[in-house]
């Protein structure tokens, strides 16, 4: 009996183990999808919409998570919550996650 209870003591933590690991994966995957999206590519972009960029400190990444493009007026998103959206103020593609000097929180 005590070998029964044994075997299922270790069954249990192993299962336990093996859906820790598993799920554990999963939001590291995705956090990493959407810490390398870039939506403003120097390289696709116009002089001028790098010059808009430079002059607002225009940010892929918002130091404030309380005030990224994805809340701001000025964005429509993409397709995707965390795909690349469009900024007015630039007239081209923002990061959801991004920020600049013209960020304006959405009216509610």
């Amino acid at each position: 009996m005590d070998c029964d209870r044994a075997k299922r003591a270790a069954l249990r933590r192993l299962t336990a183990c093996l859906v820790a690991v598993a799920t554990s994966g999963i939001p590291v995957a995705h956090g990493m999808e959407n810490k390398d999206l870039v939506c403003a590519e120097p390289s696709a972009l116009s002089d001028a919409e790098k010059q808009q960029r430079i002059l607002d400190n225009y940010t892929e990444t918002s130091p404030d998570p309380s005030k990224t493009c994805s809340g701001c007026r000025f964005f429509t998103p993409g397709a995707e919550a965390t795909a690349c959206g469009k900024c007015a103020i630039f007239n081209g593609p923002a990061n959801p996650k991004g920020k600049c000097d013209d960020w304006t929180p959405r009216p509610v």
